[in-house]
């Protein structure tokens, strides 16, 4: 199944605006992905056979199957492989939130997490640089939550429920994962 809905670059376009939206028609989603209505509607019936998407009249749904935050964690990796590399002044960086758990939409903000010895003002002013590299490249609201050992030992003590939620749903993308600190 994964070699088949993942075999092109157009279906993987297909796929990545399909995973964002509740819905979608066939004239809709060839224009967004600049293919063919043909290529759009084959491809989409594709889905339809692996259950992925149901069909109802001319609109396509998306299934509820625990395949699609699997398919959404791949198709964000994807997208973050060329754009996000570690920074030459952080020891970490990756993701958190519903990019990391396959659960954002079109109206998600990506969250970033870097980690980063000590923090500072210079380290304020390169972390919104590069938030705005990525959010240019993403094309949505990025937030980067900047990490020190010593902020991750707080909020370990602190808020437990956040640092539980941030190491249980966190991806490390290059270098250091906090978790280890």
């Amino acid at each position: 199944m994964l070699s088949e809905i993942f075999r092109t670059e157009e279906r993987i376009r297909i796929l990545r605006h399909v995973s964002l939206r509740q819905s979608a028609t066939v004239g809709a989603v060839a224009i967004a992905t600049g293919v063919s209505k043909g290529l759009a509607s084959g491809y989409l019936n594709t889905l339809v056979s692996e259950g992925l998407l149901r069909r109802e009249k001319r609109t396509f749904i998306r299934g509820d199957t625990p395949l699609w935050p699997a398919i959404k964690r791949l198709l964000n990796l994807d997208l973050l492989k060329d754009t996000i590399a570690l920074p030459e002044w952080a020891r970490g960086i990756g993701i958190y939130g519903s990019w990391a758990g396959g659960t954002n939409t079109t109206e998600s903000d990506l969250d970033l997490w870097v980690l980063v010895d000590t923090a500072s003002p210079d380290t304020e002013i390169r972390a919104a640089e590069l938030e705005g590299t990525i959010a240019a490249h993403t094309r949505c609201e990025v937030n980067i939550f900047i990490l020190t050992p010593d902020r991750v030992r707080y909020l370990r003590e602190h808020d437990r429920p956040f640092y539980t939620a941030l190491i249980t749903g966190h991806l490390t993308l290059a270098g250091v994962d906090f978790a280890t600190t």
